[in-house]
Order: structure tokens, then sequence, then C-alpha cells
């Protein structure tokens, strides 16, 4: 019997009306370009029928979604609170409760005994909208001004406003669609913010003097160059606010002394073609991490007074397969990340003694993240630390003594047992013999004889890194016996930096054929079998996906695209989207015969073929302004055209937010859990969940 979903009508249609398109002397015709109209009435209606079907093609599932949704909130602590830092004169924390989507914020006085006051309540700001989004909050320096910036629809554009933290009430005016990105001077008198260009491009900073008339920010700096960003953030110390000008492979920085918040900013480091630099501030001398003749970066340290960059001493020299991802300058520590072998480490140097010393971890494979460490005079380093198999912890190492306690543990209150799990690497060959990390996670006692079912997750772009993080939502695999595996594909930076280059233009093949390697290998290793394998990945991993599927349908039983980046030739050759310009450096400009012909042999809607696809659930978000919501619609309408299986291709496009999906904590996880119903149902994995399965 067929245990595909089907539906007793057929999916909605989407009308043709071909556009042609010559570029490089070829033809292309383009059957929907009419629904990139968001304003015309026949595109909200197809999207809302497209919905409906999808609702009654998952009806076939009956109670799973329901069942998967309260499997994983039982996961997520309903109440809890966020480890406590120390900034300035105060103590801060987060909190969330039971049936609540957003988080509250509370402060207390750092000496004495005050109580904690709530500054921020995110569920209140949020009543009666669909979509929220916290951009930032920023208490100004002397704790009495709270800049915050709330995005309602999912755009991605923030309203800028501003509260007494004493009254509890926003002062006058507010500054609309502004960056989530902002910086107070050193008096908390003046914020520094960002605006965007017409195709959502940060590009100019806003000088506003608070108590005055918003609509008079002053401009005082401006990008040009459609290819970088301008970017904001303060020195560790406090004691200047960078602005940067930023492209996918160059950085231009300049400075401004944040007590002398009316000054322009001065150029510090100007701009030279792939040359990448982070400047910090100690103690009278730049810190400066750059890739200059280290593709994996190094740090150098030169006088503030001193502008030529060859008086630069090293502090860490450029070192073979080990990559600088971040410094934090504190009085009298300097604490640098690295990675090596795919995995973080933290290196603790003494100022006054030159000694260094790593922070050992427990686990084979792990996530280290930086926590909130606000203070310059510090003697202490907060991170979060977790693998595959355990909850995240809070910790705070102390950099004296090399002590740590545990601020916070998080807990999977359904339960769960760590030691019931395995994680560790594996390396298999891919078509070019290169060897291709994957992390592998499963039970300890299951059988790999091939009889298991198994879920593999891949982005592989911009160098990003897929975390080998805890995330309880994939408890809904482990604990029915599935093997879990990230595919850590080039194009990604798990490896530094020849990792993400041989993933990218020319060479972004690779990155495909790479994920492909890795689910041939759990085949061939005897993970699993092609009918119980499920792959899943979201926006440029959503390409990857695509991709994939294309080269081997076969190979797949199911998959989940989300918000996917498929119409990549089509959106490469408009420079009036957001983020196109910017990303030529990521993906190459179409304008290039080379670039074009090389996107057109991997673009997921421009090689769509005549084939069995396996069971796919596609999202869109109607307000994304990074992955236009036309290119899934586009890319499920071929699929559809040219699909000769009988598995389902399911379109669900989220009206009301964008890129990130559902805000709402809750309604997030009934997303997911309606994407976790389909692969389920489809690996015939959708029984009730044994009272043994929470181990």
């Amino acid at each position: 019997m067929n245990r595909f979903l089907t539906s007793a009508s057929p999916p909605p249609q989407l009308r043709e009306f071909p556009v042609k398109h010559l570029h490089h002397g070829i033809l292309r015709e383009d059957p929907w370009h009419w629904i990139r109209d968001r304003h015309n009435p026949e595109v909200l209606e197809h999207l809302r029928k497209e919905n409906a079907h999808t609702a009654s093609v998952m009806a076939a599932v009956g109670d799973l979604p329901d069942r998967l949704y309260r499997e994983l909130v039982g996961r997520i602590e309903e109440n809890n609170c966020s480890a406590p830092y120390p900034e300035g004169d105060y103590i801060y924390q987060s909190r969330i409760e039971a049936g609540q989507n957003y988080r509250s914020y509370y402060r207390k006085p750092r000496l004495g005994d005050g109580d904690w006051t709530k500054y921020f309540d995110a569920n209140r700001e949020a009543a009666g909208q669909a979509y929220f989004d916290l951009g930032f909050l920023d208490v100004s320096p002397d704790g009495r001004t709270l800049a915050y910036a709330v995005d309602t629809k999912g755009e991605e554009l923030y309203t800028l406003a501003f509260r007494d933290l004493e009254s509890g009430k926003d002062l006058p005016g507010r500054i609309e669609e502004v960056s989530p990105d902002g910086e107070w001077d050193a008096a908390g008198k003046v914020y520094f913010f960002l605006k965007e260009d017409e195709v959502r491009r940060p590009f100019s900073i806003y000088r506003y003097l608070l108590g005055t008339d918003p609509e008079k920010a002053h401009q005082i700096y401006t990008e040009t160059n459609p290819l970088f960003f301008a970017g904001l953030y303060k020195s560790q110390d406090t004691r200047f606010v960078f602005a940067f000008s930023e492209s996918k492979e160059t950085t231009e920085i300049h400075h401004l002394p944040s007590d002398s918040p009316m000054e322009s900013f001065t150029l510090l480091f100007a701009r030279r073609e792939s040359i990448q630099y982070w400047v910090e501030h100690h103690e009278g001398r730049w810190l400066i991490r750059t890739n200059e003749e280290a593709p994996d970066f190094k740090l150098l340290s030169l006088a503030v007074d001193e502008i030529r960059l060859s008086e630069a001493l090293v502090l860490v020299p450029p070192q073979d397969r080990i990559r600088l991802e971040d410094i934090l300058p504190l009085k009298a520590f300097l604490v640098l990340f690295e990675r090596s072998r795919g995995l973080d480490f933290i290196r603790i140097r003494d100022w006054q003694t030159g000694v260094d010393h790593l922070i050992e971890m427990a686990d084979s494979v792990y996530d280290i993240q930086s926590g909130m460490n606000a203070e310059y005079s510090t003697e202490c380093l907060d991170f979060t630390y977790s693998s595959p198999i355990r909850p995240a912890a809070t910790l705070r190492y102390h950099l004296r003594t090399h002590e740590r306690e545990v601020l916070r543990q998080n807990k999977v209150p359904s339960g769960h047992d760590p030691e019931a799990y395995t994680v560790y690497r594996l390396e298999t060959a891919s078509h070019d013999g290169v060897g291709v990390p994957m992390t592998v996670i499963h039970h300890r006692d299951l059988h790999l004889d091939g009889g298991n079912p198994a879920y593999l997750y891949g982005y592989g772009a911009y160098g990003s890194i897929v975390e080998p993080a805890f995330r309880s939502s994939w408890l809904t695999w482990l604990q029915r016996g599935f093997v879990v595996a990230i595919a850590h594909v080039r194009g990604g930076g798990i490896l530094g930096e020849h990792w993400y280059q041989d993933g990218k233009f020319s060479k972004k093949a690779n990155t495909f054929k790479d994920f492909i390697a890795c689910a041939e290998a759990l085949v061939e290793e005897g993970f699993t079998t092609p009918d119980q394998l499920a792959i899943e990945g979201g926006s440029a991993g959503g390409l990857l996906i695509g991709a994939a599927l294309n080269l081997r349908p076969d190979l797949f039983k199911a998959a989940v695209a989300r918000v996917p980046f498929v119409d990549v030739v089509n959106t490469m050759l408009d420079p009036d989207l957001p983020l196109t310009t910017y990303e030529y450096e990521e993906w190459g400009n179409p304008e290039e015969k080379s670039v074009f012909d090389n996107l057109m042999a991997y673009s997921p809607y421009d090689n769509v073929r005549n084939a069995a696809y396996p069971a796919l659930f596609v999202t869109a978000a109607f307000n994304d302004p990074r992955v236009q919501y036309w290119e899934a619609v586009k890319w499920v309408a071929k699929l559809r055209k040219h699909h000769t299986g009988d598995a389902p291709i399911l379109l669900k496009t989220n009206l009301d937010s964008g890129h990130m999906g559902a805000s709402g904590r809750y309604e997030y996880l009934r997303e997911t859990a309606l994407q976790q119903a389909f692969l389920l149902h489809h690996l015939g994995k959708d029984d009730p969940l044994s009272a043994s399965g929470g181990s």
C-alpha cells in the first residue's frame, strides 16, 4: 500500500504567463515570473490556496502534528530565566513564563539588597501583533535610558524608540525603518544607529541627541559602494565607537572616541581588496584581527598614535589549520576564540606574564558560544557549552584561578539522558577524494545494520558553520531510533577559510556533491537506506537541498526545504532586490558570462528535470527580505510539472512573518511539528512514541 500522503483534490495550479529573458545569448523562459507582483490579488489568493491544500493533505496524518507539538513543548523549560550578568551599576536577567511567547527583562542594583525590577516586557509590546521581533535592547551607560528596536512585520526593518527607565514611559518620537544595530556614547546622551537604502542595505549611520526631534537625527557616515554594508560596534573597554564598511571580502574601519560623540568618525584602516579587519582597543593600543597574509587570521597590536601597520607587533601569528575566530580583550587577560579540526577552543593569555592556557572541554564533539561578557575590568569569562546530546550550560570561568561554576544548566523537563546517546565525527570521501567531516548522533544501543531511519542536515554557504550544539527538537528523531547527521560541506567554514573558498563561485558544486557523499556514506556504512533517509536545510541550505534533489532524487525519501534560495539566476540578475549586489562576492555577478554559466549549472529552479522526486515540504514567508516568497512558489510549480512520481510536493507560506518563521516560541514549535510530521509519515515512523522513547 502506498503510504504517501494523498489528496482528493489536485494541488492548485499556478497560471502560466511566460516571460522570456535573454542573457549571454541564452534565451530562457519563465512561466511564473508574474508571481513576483505582491500587489496582485491573485498572488495572495494562490498562496492561500497552497496553504489550504497543504492543510488538506496533512490532515491525513491525523493528530501526529499535535502529538509532536506536545513533545516539543515538553522539552522546553516553559518557566525559565537566563544566567544573570553584571553591567555597570546593575545585574541583568531575562525571564519567560509558561504560556508566554516572549521574554521579559529584569535588573537589580549591583550593590545592596535591591529587588529585581522588570524594565521591558516583550509580551506586552507584542500584544495584538501577528509577528514580533525584538531587534535589540540597549541600556545607556548611566542606566537611565533604554534604546530598543522592534519589527512587527518580519521585514527586518525596525522602529527605534527610547524609554525613561525611571518612569517606564517612552520619550516622545520614534525613528522608523532602522537596522537592528546601534551604540550609545559614553554619557548616554547620544545614540548612533543605521538606516538602509532602497534595496535593504545598511548604508548610513545617524547620530541622535536624546531629547531632540528624532526627525532631525543627523546623517554622519554613508557607504556608497553597493557591495558594502555599514555597521557599528563599541570597543570592549567602551572608549571607542567603530564604524565599518564591509563587503564579503573587504573591510574598512573608522573610529570615534565615545566621550566625544559630536566629532566626526576618523578613518583608521582604509579598504584594500580582500583584506579584512576587526579592531579592538586595549590600554592605548589597537588590537587588529586581520587576514592579511593570514587566511585564517592573525592578531596585531599597534599604538593608537601610529598609523603604519608595518609598525605593528604580532600577538598571534598565522597558524596552520587554526583559525582565530574572535577576540575579547579584558583589562588583565586576552581571550582568544579559536577553531581547529572543526572544534572551538578558548585560549586565555595573561597580559602581564604573556602565558597562555586552554580551557579544557569534556566532550569530543561540542559547541561553545561566548556569553554576556559586558565588562572590561573583570577576571571572569561567561560562555555556554553544549554538545548534540548535552543541553547547554552557562559557565563562568575564573581566568586567574581556572575554576569554573555553572550559572545555569538547561534541562529537558520531559526527560533526556545524555549518556544514552553517542556523538562522533566521521569523514567520508567526496567526488574529488577530499574528506568531508560529518557529525553523527544516535542511541548507543542502535544496531548499525542499515535498518535505521536517518535525518541529514546541511547548509554550506557564507563560511557559516552548523555548530554541533544541542537542539531539543532533534530529540524527535533520536527518541525514535534515527541516526542524525550534520554534513559539514564545503562552502561552510568548519575547517577554516580554505573550506569556505572551496565551496563558492566556480567551486560551488563541491557543496552539493559533498552533501551527496555524506548521504551515500550513511547508506554504505550501514546507518540507513535511501528509503529511510530524510534531509533538511533552510535558506542557502534550501539551495543545497534543491540542488541535491536534482542531482540524486533517488537517494532520499523525504525532504524539507525552508525558505529556500532556489531561483538563483533570476535573483542574482536583479540588482534591485535586497542583498543581490552585496552577494556578488558570495555567488558571483551573472552579468559575467562565466558566472552566469556556473549559476545556471546548479540553480535548483533552472535544473528541475523529469524525475520521481522525494516527498517534499517547502516553506516560504511573504515578508521575507532575504529570500523572496516567489522563489519557493515558482520552484514548487516547476517541480510538480516535471514530477513523474506520486510523492507529494507541498508549499506552506507564512503570510505574517519573514525569513526566520514565526516569532512566538509556541507558534514556531507548531511549524516545526508540522514539518517533522511530514518527514516521519513518509519514513513510516508516525506511530506514537513509546514511554521508553524519552531516554
